[in-house]
């Protein structure tokens, strides 16, 4: 149930339908959809092949960052090269790290639209990148069949998984990897500071935030990890503001 499969403004309801067909077949229940462009469709009640229940239970979402506020880990299936470094995997790789947090916390498989996947500031909101080994000249597979190959590895990695019994409940909440919620807070909190203490030009901060975004995804940073990091900020902020009242006092001395 934490495994969410995420389609981001799936254009054929069919899709969906084969999607969830696919999920079904592997156990998987928990399907998210952003702005789908045709929901609920008997278009995707007839591919679903049964599966109406994944149907019925899936959640529709107006952004990409509210179906995956809650999530740990979120990983974005590409079959574009990108000029953006980021964290890559392979399919049994994902599967095995979705797989494992999973036991504790939500995490989620993204897929894009059918024409063009999904954009620079959508993967922005994810933490690694899968890719399918695809033929090179031919790359781009059918959504559902993306959505079958990823869950099969996934339900490899779960029956792999069975009989290394752990106890989840030794994990505090703090040790768990942050959410993507609190991911973007700290985001928006650290770019905020870096713009006031003119670390960074206006012009530059979407670059320079891409980069940091990529090395916190790197380093799994945890929500007490999250919560130390934003004081370390809230500090910096507070002396800066010290500062320039120090300076605005001075300045009036000056004057007199």
């Amino acid at each position: 149930m934490n495994i969410r499969i995420v389609l981001v403004e799936t254009s054929h309801p069919g899709n969906i339908g084969g999607a969830a067909r696919a999920m079904k077949n592997m156990q998987l229940e928990s399907l998210y959809l952003v702005t789908p462009e045709s929901f609920p469709d008997s278009a995707a009640v007839a591919r679903a092949s049964g599966a109406t229940d994944v149907l019925e239970n899936a959640v529709v979402c107006e952004t990409l960052a509210e179906a995956i506020s809650d999530c740990r880990l979120v990983v974005a299936a590409t079959a574009r090269s990108r000029t953006i470094e980021w964290p890559q995997l392979d399919a049994p790789q994902a599967a095995a790290e979705l797989t494992s947090l999973a036991s504790t916390a939500p995490v989620a498989l993204v897929f894009g639209r059918e024409s063009s996947g999904l954009n620079n500031h959508e993967l922005d909101h994810c933490h690694k990148m899968v890719t399918l080994p695809a033929n090179p000249e031919f790359s781009s597979l059918n959504l559902a069949c993306a959505v079958q190959v990823l869950a099969y590895e996934i339900r490899l990695a779960v029956l792999t998984a069975q009989g290394a019994v752990q106890d989840d409940e030794s994990m505090d909440i703090s040790d768990l990897p942050a959410s993507k919620e609190n991911l973007e807070r700290m985001f928006t909190h650290l770019e905020e500071v870096l713009l006031k203490v003119h670390f960074m030009p206006p012009h530059r901060a979407p670059t320079l935030m891409r980069k940091l975004m990529r090395f916190f995804y790197r380093s799994g940073i945890s929500e007490e990890e999250v919560s130390i990091f934003r004081g370390i900020v809230s500090e910096l902020d507070r002396q800066d503001s010290l500062n320039e009242q120090k300076q605005d006092r001075n300045n009036r001395e000056v004057d007199k």
